[in-house]
């Protein structure tokens, strides 16, 4: 009993800094369930954020069980310890007074200092530079012929990593204006609806919905998106399979530019 106080007495700073660091994970995980539950379309998807929250909030409680524990062992019963292993040294002998002190301080660890081995620093190479040679009358006449202007590469088509959920039209890169009809493929085994999503591009995207259906669409109309209520720029636009038990597989997404 002894060895487990002390022992959670040495962590003791770990736990706390661990248990902060979970404790602000979880207050973002709080926000982002929040908003999306207030983005949520369909009954399906607040019932999930709401399942979310009810798990961050154990995680929460169990935290500060575990804290509290921590404390409590650190403090309360350490220092229970200390006067109990006083007591029964003063009411002992000389000899086993000598004893219970060597045997309570074999309880607390050496720390052993490992010096560390010095790292070989590697040598530099050297790279030798070859001098071009001057060109020669045929390389200057070739120089000097105007560059072919390249024809414009066609647009991409997006890059979908599930075949369940596909958008063919617009491509990716495409240029967009006014109403936009959006075209491709949302289909699942254990189907329960999809939706389409825009967000502006960028490093984390803040997606919105404006077109859905509760019925799978094999290389047909999926929606519409009204760029012209949209301010220009580059936006990322993808389509989300939802199935039976409220998972989805990755979505596919598309990167176009509003141009009204």
């Amino acid at each position: 009993m002894g060895f487990l106080v002390e022992a959670i007495t040495n962590i003791a700073p770990y736990i706390y800094a661990t248990c902060g660091l979970l404790a602000l994970f979880q207050l973002y995980r709080t926000w982002q369930v929040r908003a999306e539950r207030r983005q949520a379309v369909f009954s399906l998807e607040r019932d999930k954020a709401l399942d979310d929250l009810y798990r961050i909030f154990l995680s929460a409680l169990l935290m500060l069980v575990v804290m509290g524990f921590t404390y409590f062992a650190s403090t309360t019963l350490r220092e229970a310890m200390i006067a109990v292993e006083s007591s029964s040294a003063l009411s002992s002998q000389d000899g086993s007074s000598n004893s219970s002190s060597t045997s309570f301080s074999a309880l607390i660890p050496t720390p052993t200092f490992t010096p560390e081995q010095p790292t070989a620093t590697p040598l530099p190479t050297r790279v030798q530079v070859s001098t071009p040679a001057p060109p020669d009358q045929a390389d200057t006449a070739q120089a000097e012929q105007p560059t072919p202007t390249p024809e414009p590469l066609p647009v991409a088509p997006a890059l979908c990593p599930d075949g369940r959920a596909v958008i063919l039209s617009p491509g990716n890169g495409a240029i967009v204006s006014g109403n936009v009809p959006i075209v491709g493929t949302a289909q699942h085994d254990q189907f329960a609806f999809y939706k389409l999503e825009h967000a502006p591009s960028g490093a984390n995207p803040s997606y919105s919905y404006f077109d859905g259906a509760e019925t799978q669409v094999v290389g047909g109309l999926l929606g519409n998106l009204n760029s012209a209520a949209m301010a220009n720029g580059a936006y990322i636009i993808q389509v989300v399979v939802v199935d039976s038990t409220g998972n989805y597989p990755e979505p596919c997404r598309v990167t176009v530019t509003v141009q009204n």
